[in-house]
């Protein structure tokens, strides 16, 4: 980062969404949450001096998914910087976004930790389901965890996914579709307390099971569901039962 901020000089800018963003990652994996949510911002400013369809940027999905930064809040900062692209936005986004705090704007999130966070897993096959998941948890003012928000390379999606899931403190499967989640789900009961995880599945009919026998004898809550209220209220009530517990 510093090589690219040295050779952009005063006058020629460097986009710099990318290594923001893996900085942001990494740090958000060694559990700097804070520190994490300031590279995440930094990449998403990066991003919107180039890119339109902001809510589909990667630092957005986990600005808003995981810190809970509403997306008024980001819309405003997007339109700031679109605004002022040509004219104020600094060689880095680090004064870029003093600046704009300090003008008065507001960026508000909630604290991020380790019994805050639910890993949401399963094919992506089923990504709509994922992203209702994903939508109930961030309702329930938990951080939704979804290793799909976080850019990885092809050679370490697997060590990807098991840095995300171990820091997370609960976890919720959707286990209608055999993909990678069932290699996750034999890490998770290490890394999570069993009632902390829940598989969930699709039935066409009450007490059927559509899915793998491979996990039927695990020691997990194992809930079938044939409607999407259904899928909404099982989750809420297992997030529920987690927050009383």
């Amino acid at each position: 980062m510093l090589a690219i901020m040295e050779a952009q000089g005063q006058t020629i800018r460097y986009h710099k969404g990318g290594p923001y963003h893996q900085i942001g990652y990494y740090l958000f994996l060694q559990r700097k949450n804070d520190e994490a949510r300031s590279y995440f911002l930094y990449a998403f400013i990066e991003d919107c001096t180039t890119l339109d369809d902001f809510p589909n940027l990667p630092a957005f999905k986990n600005l808003n998914g995981v810190y809970q930064i509403s997306y008024q809040d980001l819309r405003a900062l997007f339109d700031r910087v679109r605004h002022d692209y040509h004219t104020a936005v600094p060689l880095n986004p680090e004064d870029y976004l003093k600046a704009y705090l300090d003008s008065g704007s507001r960026i508000e999130s909630v604290t991020v930790r380790r019994d805050t966070k639910v890993f949401v897993g399963g094919s992506f096959r089923n990504i709509a389901l994922l992203r209702h998941i994903e939508d109930i948890v961030r309702e329930c003012g938990r951080s939704p965890i979804l290793a799909s928000n976080f850019k990885a390379g092809e050679s370490e999606i697997y060590l990807h996914a098991m840095r995300l899931l171990k820091d997370c403190g609960s976890a919720i499967f959707e286990i209608t579709f055999d993909a990678g989640h069932l290699m996750e789900i034999e890490r998770a009961m290490s890394f999570i307390e069993k009632k902390n995880i829940l598989l969930l599945y699709q039935q066409l009919e009450k007490d059927e099971k559509h899915y793998t026998r491979m996990l039927w004898g695990i020691e997990v809550a194992q809930v079938g569901y044939m409607k999407i209220d259904e899928l909404t209220q099982k989750v809420n009530d297992f997030l529920k039962g987690i927050q009383s517990a």
